[in-house]
C-alpha cells in the first residue's frame, strides 16, 4: 500500500521564533571617553597650564607691604575636529515585499547600521589610544613588571596600586578607571593574590566590582569586542577575527561626565547636529532605484586631553 512520504506532507519553512545572528555584546570606548556634546564641528579645548596651580607661591608678608603676586597661563592651542562617520544599509522594495518572518529588513538594517557606528568608535579608541607613546607613562610586561599570567611571581594588586600612585603624583588625582582586554581579565580573576585576599569574606569567583574595590577604583572595564579586517566576499570559514583590546590595560582618571577644571584623561567630542544624539539614524529614499537606505551617522573626535592622567600597560599577560 502506497503511503505519502514525509516530504509530501511537510514543506520546510523559516522558523519565526528563533534565528542565529552575531554582534558584539558590549562596547566600552564611550565609558572611557566621556561624551562632550559640542555645537560646532571644531573648536578650542582650553587648558590651564598645570604647574602654576602646584607652585607654593604664597609668601610671608610684613605690615605695610604688598602681597606676593602672580597668575596663571591658559593654553588655547589645542583643538578638536569631529569627523563624520556613516554607514548605510540598502533595502530594495522587492526585498521588503518578499520577506518572511522572522526577517525584518527595516529592524535588522537599523541595528546593523547602528552597530557599525558603535564598532567604529570602539576600534578607533583602541587603535589610537590603547597603545604605547600616548599616555604619560608606559609599562611593559616582562620588562617593567612580571606578567600577570605568571601566578608564582607576579603581584598585580601591588602593581596596579603602585601605578595609581604614579598617576596621582602626576595630576594630584587618583585614577578611577581600569580598562583591560578580556585575555587580561581571564588571568586576573583567578590570580592567587586576588583569590587569597577575598577567600575569607566572599564566596564564588572574583567579580569586576569586587576587583575594583581591591585596587581602590570606581570601575573596572573589560573589552570583549572582536572584529575582522577580511573584506566582504571572503568565505565565512576563512574569515579571521581579532580582539579589539588585546592583552593590554589602561589605568586612568576620567569623570563619568564632562566638567570644568577637571584633568580628564580623554573626552569624546561629538557634534550634535541632531540635538542630544551621539549618533543618529535617518531613512533615505531613492525612487529611481526603488530602494530605501537606513543610514547611521556620527560626528566625533576621541581626544586625549591630559596624557598624565593615564598609564598604559602592554603585554600584561602571556
Amino acid at each position: 500500500m502506497a503511503n505519502p512520504t514525509k516530504n509530501a506532507l511537510h514543506v520546510d519553512g523559516l522558523l519565526t521564533n528563533v534565528s542565529i545572528g552575531y554582534k558584539n555584546a558590549t562596547y566600552i570606548a564611550d565609558e572611557l571617553c566621556p561624551t562632550v556634546p559640542v555645537k560646532k564641528q571644531s573648536d578650542i579645548v582650553p587648558k590651564y597650564d598645570q604647574s602654576y596651580w602646584f607652585r607654593n607661591s604664597a609668601q610671608l608678608r610684613a605690615p605695610g607691604t604688598a602681597s606676593a603676586r602672580g597668575g596663571f597661563k591658559v593654553n588655547t592651542s589645542d583643538t578638536y575636529y569631529c569627523h563624520r562617520y556613516s554607514f548605510g544599509f540598502e533595502i530594495p522594495d522587492e526585498t521588503r515585499d518578499n520577506q518572511d518572518d522572522p526577517f525584518s529588513m527595516d529592524r535588522d538594517g537599523a541595528e546593523f547600521a547602528t552597530d557599525r557606528i558603535q564598532m567604529r568608535r570602539e576600534v578607533a579608541f583602541a587603535t589610537d589610544h590603547f597603545t604605547t607613546s600616548v599616555w604619560g607613562t608606559d609599562k611593559t610586561g616582562a620588562t617593567d613588571f612580571t606578567k600577570w599570567s605568571d601566578y608564582g611571581s607576579s603581584t598585580p594588586l601591588v602593581d596596579i596600586t603602585e601605578y595609581a600612585d604614579v598617576i596621582e603624583a602626576s595630576i594630584a588625582r587618583m585614577p578611577n578607571k581600569l580598562a583591560m582586554g578580556k585575555q587580561v581579565w581571564l588571568q586576573l580573576k583567578w590570580h592567587p593574590d586576588a583569590i587569597d585576599t577575598i577567600k575569607y569574606t566572599q564566596k564564588g569567583m572574583l567579580s569586576l566590582d569586587l576587583f575594583a574595590s581591591l585596587v581602590e577604583l570606581e570601575k573596572v572595564l573589560v573589552g570583549r569586542a572582536i572584529y575582522t579586517t577580511d573584506p566582504e566576499g571572503t568565505a565565512e570559514a576563512s574569515v579571521s577575527y581579532t580582539r579589539v583590546w588585546g592583552k593590554n590595560f589602561l589605568l586612568m582618571y576620567a569623570p563619568d561626565r564632562p566638567s570644568l577644571f577637571n584633568p580628564a584623561a580623554a573626552y569624546c567630542f561629538t557634534w550634535t547636529r541632531v540635538p542630544n544624539s551621539i549618533q543618529y539614524v535617518r531613512r533615505l529614499r531613492d525612487d529611481e532605484r526603488e530602494i530605501d537606505v537606513i543610514e547611521a551617522n556620527t560626528y566625533f573626535d576621541q581626544k586625549v586631553t591630559a596624557s598624565g592622567a593615564g598609564l598604559f600597560g602592554s603585554a600584561a599577560v602571556a
